[in-house]
C-alpha cells in the first residue's frame, strides 16, 4: 500500500509542475541563472494569487505576497540596453499549460533596487498574447507549454536600477477571478540613452481595473474571441517584442 501511495504521488507530479510555476530564474543572454540569484523570492511560494476582488488594489501585485521580505537576498544583474538578451525561466522548467498573456514590465528604483518597494512607475517592455488569427484555445496562446521567455532589452531605457518584473496571468475559469503568476528580478541598465522618459506607465496598484478587457476576459467561455486584448498599457518603445520569441 505504501508503494502505491508513492507511485500515485509521484504521478501526480508532472501535473502539479504545469499546474502552478514561479519564475525564480533570471537568463541573462544564454545562461540561465541560479534560482532567486537575482530574482526575489516570495511568501507564495509556485502558488498563485487569485483576483478575488481585493488582489488588483494590493501591493503584493507588484512583486507578489512578501517579496520585500526578501529584497536583500538576490543580487542586481548587470545588463546593456540594446544588447543583452534578458529574460526568465520558471522552476525545474515547468511548462506553462494554463492560457493566457505573459507580460514584462520595468520600474526604475530611486536608488538601491534592494530598498525600493514598486511605488513607482511601471513600463512595459515585452508581452507575448495570442496568434494572430487565435482560434480561442489554450494553445494559441503563445506562452502556452513554454517554461522559458527571453527578449532584447530596448536601447531607449535610461541606465539605472531597476525591478524587472514578470507577470502570467491565467484568463480560464472562474469567471474573473484570475490567476496571477508573477515576479521581480534586480537590474541595472547600462545605457548611453539620454532622451525621452519611457511611457506610457502605470502603477502597481492602480494600473489594472477587474473591468479592463484583458480581466474580464474568459479563455474558455463561448463564444470565443477572434482576439485576445492585454493587460496594462502599450509597450515601450515600440511593438518590436511583442509576441516575438526568442
Amino acid at each position: 500500500m505504501k508503494n502505491l501511495a508513492t507511485l500515485a504521488i509521484a504521478a501526480l507530479l508532472p501535473a502539479l509542475s504545469v499546474a502552478h510555476y514561479h519564475f525564480p530564474h533570471l537568463i541573462l543572454n544564454t545562461k540561465v541563472t541560479g534560482a532567486h540569484e537575482y530574482v526575489r523570492p516570495s511568501d507564495n511560494g509556485y502558488m498563485p494569487s487569485w483576483e478575488d476582488g481585493a488582489f488588483l488594489q494590493n501591493p503584493d501585485i507588484r512583486c507578489n505576497k512578501g517579496s520585500m521580505n526578501h529584497r536583500k537576498e538576490p543580487k542586481t544583474a548587470k545588463i546593456t540596453a540594446g544588447k543583452d538578451i534578458v529574460g526568465f525561466q520558471t522552476n525545474v522548467q515547468a511548462h506553462i499549460q494554463h492560457p493566457g498573456p505573459l507580460t514584462v514590465y520595468m520600474s526604475k528604483a530611486p536608488g538601491d533596487v534592494r530598498d525600493y518597494d514598486g511605488s513607482g512607475d511601471w513600463f512595459k517592455v515585452f508581452q507575448l498574447g495570442t496568434t494572430p488569427k487565435w482560434n480561442g484555445t489554450d494553445q494559441g496562446w503563445l506562452s502556452w507549454n513554454r517554461y522559458q521567455f527571453r527578449f532584447q532589452l530596448p536601447a531607449q531605457i535610461p541606465a539605472g536600477q531597476y525591478l524587472m518584473r514578470i507577470e502570467h496571468m491565467a484568463v480560464h475559469q472562474p469567471y474573473r477571478n484570475k490567476e496571477f503568476f508573477l515576479q521581480c528580478a534586480h537590474v541595472e541598465v547600462v545605457s548611453n540613452y539620454n532622451g525621452a522618459a519611457p511611457s506610457p506607465t502605470i502603477k502597481f496598484p492602480g494600473g489594472y481595473q477587474r473591468s479592463d478587457p484583458a480581466i474580464q476576459l474568459d479563455s474558455w467561455a463561448n463564444p470565443k474571441p477572434s482576439y485576445a486584448p492585454m493587460p496594462g498599457p502599450k509597450m515601450w518603445p515600440n511593438d518590436n517584442n511583442f509576441n516575438v520569441i526568442i
